[in-house]
């Protein structure tokens, strides 16, 4: 059953890259195009290889036609799925230990594949490789956590199969904790195995033999009597065990062994009831209610990007060039008409300049855009943006979307695009508090708090704090359950911190209206919602350097969340980051330690704070010997400008900026030895680690 179970799960993961959808889109975007893979490969003749890879049915001709596949395109932008079935083909083959090997090659450029994932820890535990096994496992558990459906896997469909796969996730997390006699945990994660699959026979039979080294010999003989009864293979040894415990205890009941052994039934267990959830998380102040108390911080926060995120009209505000002199392909052009802002464009069908008012501005940190209102009260975000970096206007849309994008078309305008539409577009991460108390259909119906990004947004509903400090007094006399809001980002865990700044620095969260209509804030429940996600399978591979990091800084937390930093050193954004600091109008990049890049490391590395130059090679001081620019370098594209990587731990790779070249797999010591090559790298990083 077990197998059964893991080669229809491992069946349906491959078919997902058949026909799988992907968003090209990796700006913000309210419905962006979608292609298939299939379609991310230019070349025909690669196109066909890999097609023919796919069609293979076949597990050895497959595994052949993958092997040849990645010999002829051994930089192709599909190299992830060829490795990944090459490993599935060579699992199906029965060579496990290089299906493994094939499986890393694949999860080195995209670690977060939970069906992958599952295949490796099962077999993994086969092979006996425990700690990758349950490295896996639990990997597999954290993406499949919220995950939304990919495509083609039908909403419907979808818990069904996230069951099955979380099942055997369970399954290998408990078999490990039993064969390292680490039993409490072994029978916890089989149990919630089985309640998500009860037909686990394998399962099952680890779960009878956990409770019979615990002497829980009645819950031992139920599993194991009905593994005897219906696995075949597992038959033999089932009753054997059987024998034992009907020797321990079973003969009392004063029957033969074949009788007692008929008599036990086993009842699959029954899932926990659901945790009742908190009442209402609270009410919501608004900014100015902090204010009272708070007044650096708030004045300090009043000069970030987050709070000018989305503001209603000011001339003063605008830091656009309103000149008129500029116009982008012939069709807008940014006007003063008096001491008013207009945009005016021209209508493609008939040629006529329709002139629009400014009635919001959006962002002012590196780029702003502008937004007009429509006679039903749809917020609809101007084409062409104004580059404070470049001091010149750009066709944002154009910039982001792929080709043939409705909105990117400045013509198209005067359509009213959905997809430029603020409130179901952009305002879930430039508002506070957004709801759409009639439904995501109705934009127009939406109501904010806030424009920008206020204090509850991050610290949840403080309300009830606020009432109680004006009577109280002091924090710290009051009770602990009036504490809860405003959240202490002191006192959390890295996940739920790194959680509520990917609320909005996560292209993957899919901000979704709870059923009162909230969509950026919780209604019941948390004070921070919990969002959903994309797997990053479903976007673009474009998205990513073919070397599999992130190339996008709309993908800056999932970046960070790969990182070692993160996942075993519990660093948050707020390690080297201040959402409100002193200097707010200088720190554009909200900065911790100022220009002093090399303090957000060693207050963690400590050990490398004084003599950084035997670990960097370069002279203390320069550079080239900050750890952020090894580190960290300027690869993440941020539309007008490189922004540095947030996967941290990354260390130049000769190999891989070898196979991909440099656009495709950028290279920090290449970004500053301009005048060397790859042969260079490659003996220069060599060396380098010699010494380490």
């Amino acid at each position: 059953m077990r197998n059964a179970c893991l080669a229809a799960a491992l069946l349906l993961a491959v078919s997902l890259l058949s026909a799988q959808e992907i968003n090209i889109a990796i700006g913000l975007g309210g419905r962006p195009a979608r292609i298939t893979i299939f379609d991310e490969i230019d070349e025909p003749r690669e196109r066909a290889a890999f097609r023919q890879v796919w069609d293979a049915a076949e597990p050895r001709t497959q595994l052949g036609l993958a092997t040849r596949f990645i010999e002829q395109y051994p930089r192709s932008i599909l190299l992830r799925e060829a490795y990944e079935l090459a490993a599935r083909a060579s699992v199906e083959s029965g060579d496990r230990a290089a299906g493994l090997d094939w499986a890393r090659r694949s999860l080195r450029l995209m670690p977060e594949n939970p069906f992958l994932l599952v295949m490796v820890a099962d077999t993994a535990a086969k092979e006996g490789d425990l700690d990758l096994a349950v490295t896996s496992a639990r990997d597999a558990l954290q993406y499949l956590e919220g995950a939304q459906a990919p495509s083609p896997i039908t909403p419907e469909q979808w818990p069904q199969v996230r069951a099955r796969l979380r099942a055997t996730a369970l399954f290998v997390v408990g078999r490990v904790a039993a064969a390292r006699h680490q039993y409490k945990e072994a029978e916890q994660s089989l149990l919630a195995s089985l309640i998500l699959n009860p037909d686990d026979l394998e399962a099952l039979y680890t779960m009878g033999v956990v409770r019979m080294a615990v002497r829980a010999d009645d819950g031992a003989a139920r599993a194991l009597a009905r593994v005897a009864r219906e696995h075949a293979t597992l038959s033999a040894p089932a009753r054997e065990s059987l024998r034992v415990l009907y020797a321990r205890g079973g003969q009392t009941a004063g029957v033969g062994f074949e009788t007692w052994a008929a008599t036990l039934t086993w009842s699959p267990p029954e899932p926990a009831p659901p945790a009742a959830l908190p009442g209402e998380p609270g009410r919501y102040a608004g900014s100015t209610v902090c204010r009272e108390c708070h007044i650096r911080v708030y004045d300090s926060w009043q000069l970030t990007g987050m709070a000018r995120m989305f503001r209603p009209y000011r001339a003063a505000d605008v830091i656009g060039d309103f000149s008129g002199a500029h116009t982008i392909s012939d069709g807008a052009r940014a006007v003063m008409d008096g001491s008013k802002h207009f945009f005016d464009i021209r209508n493609g069908e008939n040629g006529q300049w329709i002139r629009y008012p400014v009635d919001f501005v959006i962002g002012s940190k590196w780029q702003q855009a502008y937004a007009t209102t429509l006679p039903d009260s749809r917020l609809l975000v101007f084409p062409i943006q104004y580059s404070r970096l470049r001091s010149a206007w750009v066709s944002y849309w154009k910039m982001v979307d792929a080709p043939g994008s409705v909105r990117a078309d400045v013509s198209q305008f005067h359509r009213v695009p959905q997809d430029a539409v603020y409130q179901s577009t952009c305002a879930p991460c430039h508002t506070s508090q957004l709801s759409f108390p009639n439904g995501a259909a109705r934009p127009a119906d939406a109501t904010f708090r806030e424009g920008g990004i206020n204090c509850e947004m991050c610290h949840g509903p403080s309300h009830g704090h606020a009432e109680q400090m004006k009577v109280r007094g002091r924090s710290d006399q009051l009770p602990a359950s009036s504490l809860q809001t405003p959240i202490r980002f002191r006192t959390l865990p890295a996940p739920q911190y790194v959680a509520v700044c990917a609320q909005c620095h996560a292209q993957s969260a899919v901000h979704d209206a709870q059923p009162g209509g909230a969509v950026n804030y919780s209604q019941t429940g948390a004070p921070v919602r919990t969002y959903s996600s994309e797997l990053p399978s479903s976007f673009s591979r474009k998205a990513f350097y073919r070397d599999g990091r992130y190339r996008a800084t709309t993908f800056i937390s999932e970046a960070f969340a790969r990182s070692a930093c993160f996942r075993q050193g519990g660093a948050t954004c707020g390690s080297c980051h201040d959402p409100h600091p002193p200097d707010a109008a200088a720190n554009p990049t909200s900065l911790k330690f100022g220009e002093d890049a090399d303090a957000m490391c060693v207050q963690c590395h400590s050990a490398l704070r004084d003599r950084p130059e035997r670990h960097t090679r370069h002279a203390a001081g320069s550079e080239a010997g900050r750890c952020v620019s090894c580190h960290m370098p300027r690869n993440m594209e941020a539309l007008l400008f490189q922004a540095r990587s947030h996967e941290i731990d990354e260390i130049p790779d000769a190999e891989m900026t070898e196979r991909f070249g440099s656009i495709d797999s950028p290279n920090a010591c290449l970004s500053c030895h301009r005048d060397r090559d790859r042969a260079w790298l490659r003996t220069s990083l060599a060396a380098f680690r010699q010494k380490m």
